[in-house]
């Protein structure tokens, strides 16, 4: 007997998900609510057309809905099976399915299974469990892990040699691993990574990793003797190499350490990190190859990386192996939220948070070495970690005017000796490289952090004095004792230095200064009215940040973003020359006389963001600048006309029938004939420079309204 064919339900039917009778030209259920004329019937179906291969008309919609899935999925935990699917349905680890198809829970946008009900407890510290029975007899407590022991692989699988991965594991990045090939432009982003390193330009952290994890892309991805790698091969065998832990030796080389996350051995931090550094080489630069010629393509392939990112790095974290690669994953990860989503976003401020948990849980905020003797490559790689992270939790929380999270007091900073990372010595051979700036940063940090501690709690005005005195002896010295060739003291043009080495340079400066502008604003009565040290720090910080935008293209921004030094440094700096010049009438206190370039460089700061070539109003900084230079640009309107409102009330009326006379005759200044043709040169710049408004101006002060 012939199978009996399905009927097709109505359209009305179909979207309210109700059962359809069938009928024709109208089912009962549309009769019954009055809807005949919505009552349609599909032509096909049950036919699925396939597109063309080359066809993508909604591409880019399509990645938008799959972004805005996995934001909502990662905010709602997924509900397990119903009990009368699992008794049906073959299963595997705590009641998983193993069958070929993608169980619900491990669709590429839901949340993965854990592999073990018992966590990986991390560094434990002096007060926890662990340090009591520390006390027992060596060799009682090694299930729990102390004294630097590998907890019992029994109670703690998740973290042996050889962990369990599920179907749902594999599924869920096998389905990811197709994504990327459908709609991230593999083959493209690694030409975009190539012309963006050769540069000069790199990650921070990651900057040693970059070429290798490229190199593993490529391998992964591409197509090799006509055959393409099968997205769930390539997902088991990042999975199997993610939950094995790095080896790592005193005598284990660069090259080995490497070697265990490359190529035939890659890991999903590998595509994680890889990810972050094709949404990175999206920004400030420009590429001519498709699909990277336009702005519009360049920010939707920024976001869709930084997407992939975000989902490779839970792969990694869900694991609960945490390693070192992770934690520099994190930090890119978070310098990379701030570029994309604004320093003033949550999803920044959460991941910087995220950062601080890895770091404490790795144990690095006591000892590099708590897992025992390690390479000196990779303890160069923990202490940059841990300085970056102490640092950027310190300018984030200034910024944003909220706590720290990561405390000075529960930390161990070695500062004796030249070899200590945190002294104030420097060997005179010391090369310039990002190591330096992180050590730097770390150390203008533990100021800051004193800075915000001591001062902007201290309510007694004479023991903030004293306190800021010895702050500012320590930056000082801090700052002296740095290598020449490390200190900006001359303009930037006259530099003759690559350009990643000058951003570092003024990168250590503005840190340098922005310590001593911190000082002097707990310093001040009311911070509506600064006083002279005050706007003279101001006043080079927001030159410097100035010369930084105008030589934007001589500057290959690495460690910070140059948005960053104007959000964070500049916008500082000119509201303190803004309050300044609205003091009226100043006080003989704080008399400030305000300098012609404070005024040039808050014209030139406005111009940048108005015309947009610093930022572009689609670009999650852009309300947060053009908010401030909407105000700056105020100011300075209303200054201009006030200032040529006394100069022409302080001059007599002319006599407009009165014959033009060159200066000299009448006193009135005339230098050209009505007949001359002027054609703007040099000698008409020279003479203009000669009129009276100018010349009301002494040497190169700008008079006090």
């Amino acid at each position: 007997m012939p199978k009996q064919r399905r009927k097709p339900a109505c359209d009305p039917c179909r979207k309210s998900k109700l059962a359809c009778d069938h009928a024709q030209p109208v089912c009962s259920r549309c009769q019954a609510r009055s809807r005949p004329g919505q009552c349609t019937y599909r032509q096909k179906p049950f036919k699925q057309t396939k597109p063309p291969e080359n066809f993508v008309p909604d591409r880019e919609a399509h990645v938008i809905q799959i972004i805005q899935v996995a934001s909502q999925d990662r905010q709602v935990p997924r509900t397990g099976p119903s009990p009368a699917a699992s008794q049906n349905t073959p299963s595997g680890p705590f009641g998983l399915s193993t069958v070929g198809d993608t169980p619900s829970g491990a669709s590429a946008t839901g949340l993965l299974p854990k592999r073990h009900p018992y966590p990986n407890p991390g560094y434990l510290g002096s007060s926890s469990h662990a340090a009591l029975f520390g006390h027992l007899p060596r060799g009682l407590g090694q299930d729990i892990g102390i004294d630097g022991n590998s907890p019992d692989p029994e109670l703690h699988p998740s973290i042996a040699p050889i962990g369990f991965v599920t179907e749902a594991h594999i599924s869920h990045g096998a389905e990811l691993i197709e994504q990327l090939h459908r709609f991230a432009h593999i083959t493209e982003c690694q030409g975009l990574v190539r012309a963006w390193l050769r540069t000069g330009t790199n990650l921070v952290l990651a900057s040693l990793f970059t070429q290798t994890c490229l190199e593993t892309a490529d391998f992964l991805f591409a197509e090799h003797d006509g055959v393409v790698k099968d997205a769930r091969s390539i997902s088991s065998g990042l999975f199997m190499h993610s939950c094995q832990p790095f080896t790592v030796t005193p005598n284990t080389t660069f090259d080995e350490f490497k070697a265990q996350f490359s190529q035939e051995n890659a890991r999903w931090e590998t595509i994680c990190l890889f990810l972050i550094t094709v949404s990175r080489a999206t920004m400030s630069f420009r590429y001519s190859d498709a699909p990277f010629d336009s702005e519009t393509q360049r920010r939707h392939i920024r976001r869709l990386t930084m997407h992939y990112s975000d989902r490779c790095l839970d792969i990694c974290l869900s694991l609960d192996c945490l390693n070192d690669l992770q934690l520099v994953l994190q930090y890119e990860n978070f310098i990379l939220h701030t570029l994309v989503d604004g320093d003033q976003s949550f999803e920044s401020w959460r991941k910087l948070g995220d950062m601080s948990s890895s770091l404490f849980a790795l144990g690095y905020h006591q000892d590099f070495e708590i897992t025992g003797p390690i390479p000196e490559f990779l303890r160069r790689i923990r202490q940059a970690a841990f300085a970056y992270s102490y640092s950027a939790d310190k300018n984030v929380a200034i910024f944003l005017g909220r706590p720290p999270r990561i405390s000075s007091k529960f930390c161990h900073f070695r500062q004796r000796g030249l070899d200590a990372y945190y002294s104030y010595q420097w060997a005179p051979d010391t090369p310039l490289d990002l190591l330096v700036d992180a050590r730097w940063t770390a150390l203008c940090a533990v100021l800051k952090e004193q800075i915000l501690l001591e001062l902007f709690g201290e309510q007694g005005y004479e023991n903030r004095v004293d306190k800021a005195s010895q702050i500012r002896t320590n930056a000082e010295s801090q700052w002296s004792m740095l290598p020449q060739h490390f200190r900006l003291e001359v303009p930037m043009k006259a530099h003759d230095r690559q350009p990643a080495e000058l951003d570092i340079i003024l990168g250590m400066k503005l840190s340098y200064l922005h310590v001593l502008f911190l000082l002097r604003l707990t310093l001040v009565r009311r911070v509506s009215e600064p006083d002279t040290q005050l706007y003279q720090i101001a006043e080079e910080m927001l030159g410097l940040v100035v010369e930084a935008v105008i030589l934007k293209d001589r500057l290959v921004h690495s460690c910070t973003s140059l948005v960053w030094k104007v959000v964070y440094f500049g916008l500082s700096a000119a509201g303190v020359i803004c309050l300044t010049l609205l003091q009226h009438p100043p006080t003989p206190e704080h008399e400030v006389i305000i300098s012609p370039k404070a005024l040039r460089d808050l014209g030139v700061l406005v111009a940048e963001v108005e015309v947009g070539t610093l930022v572009y109003k689609e670009d999650a900084n852009y309300g947060l600048l053009a908010g401030a230079t909407k105000t700056i640009k105020a100011i300075l309107d209303k200054l201009a006309n006030t200032k040529l409102h006394q100069q022409r009330s302080n001059r007599a009326p002319l006599d407009i029938t009165a014959q033009p006379m060159i200066e000299g005759g009448d006193g009135l200044w005339g230098p050209w004939g009505s007949s001359n043709f002027q054609d703007f040169e040099f000698n008409f710049w020279h003479t203009l420079s000669e009129h009276p408004f100018l010349l009301d101006e002494v040497g190169d002060q700008f008079p006090r309204l």
